[in-house]
């Protein structure tokens, strides 16, 4: 006689039932924290041991922006801009009531997705022939600048600008989601590509160059709005590291 397997109680088929696809989970903000986090300790613990010789701080752009807003506040410290990324997301998702509950699975899967969706990146390096932008530095400097230029990055120019300027358009201009998205994408797609140049950034300004950086904002735009913070970032670090080891002599 074949014993019948207990059915399930209602509250696990609710929960079963309520369950967030993975495509779902990976652009909640729990699993953005938990994916992001090994990151932004790599890179703080790296920037750390570079200290005071150097500070890797002041080389990136996104970084030194949450960090110069801190100092109007009166809050100045290195630290400052991991802490803003951790309580960002941390608050978001105490307010979205959503479950602690997390699935070894979804970061996984986050990790390929990130792979397969540098590969576009890589191509357009490539058939615009920008390599790292690394000089004489060492390699363990590049590599820590990588890691941090991927993190804060997104974090500026993606969650903080998009998001911004969606709600911003939408509500102040009255324009759809749609219309909103599309702008505040391209606008941060040409805003990302200006900050790299100076009197901002460290390169002198070069339209093949600029069109190379352009582009590459627009792509991560667009995977940021489709699959989030998480993924882009991990997109954005995997190009960043790849093309330093590909380049490096």
């Amino acid at each position: 006689m074949v014993k019948q397997a207990s059915p399930k109680t209602p509250a696990a088929r609710a929960a079963a039932e309520t369950a967030p696809s993975y495509w779902q989970a990976a652009r909640q903000p729990l699993c953005c924290l938990v994916f992001l986090a090994p990151l932004v300790v790599g890179y703080e613990m790296g920037a750390l041991m570079l200290r005071p010789e150097v500070w890797p701080e002041q080389r990136l752009v996104a970084q030194r922006f949450i960090q110069q807003l801190a100092a109007w506040f009166g809050a100045d410290a290195f630290w400052i801009p991991g802490a803003a990324l951790v309580a960002t997301l941390f608050i978001w998702h105490s307010l979205s009531r959503a479950s602690w509950r997390l699935c070894g699975w979804t970061l996984l899967m986050m990790i390929a997705e990130s792979l397969i969706l540098a590969l576009p990146l890589l191509v357009m390096g490539k058939l615009l022939q920008q390599a790292a932008a690394g000089g004489d530095d060492a390699f363990h400097l590049q590599l820590i600048l990588a890691l941090g230029a991927g993190i804060y990055e997104e974090l500026v120019f993606r969650f903080y600008l998009i998001s911004g300027l969606i709600a911003l358009l939408a509500a102040g201009f009255k324009m759809s989601r749609n219309s909103a998205t599309f702008v505040a994408a391209s606008l941060a797609a040409l805003l990302f590509a200006a900050c790299h140049f100076t009197p901002i950034g460290s390169e002198s300004l070069n339209w093949p160059l600029f069109l190379m950086f352009a582009a590459a904002g627009g792509y991560l735009s667009l995977v940021f709005v489709l699959r989030g913070l998480g993924v882009a970032t991990g997109c954005h670090v995997v190009f960043n590291l790849i093309t330093l080891l590909t380049t490096t002599p």
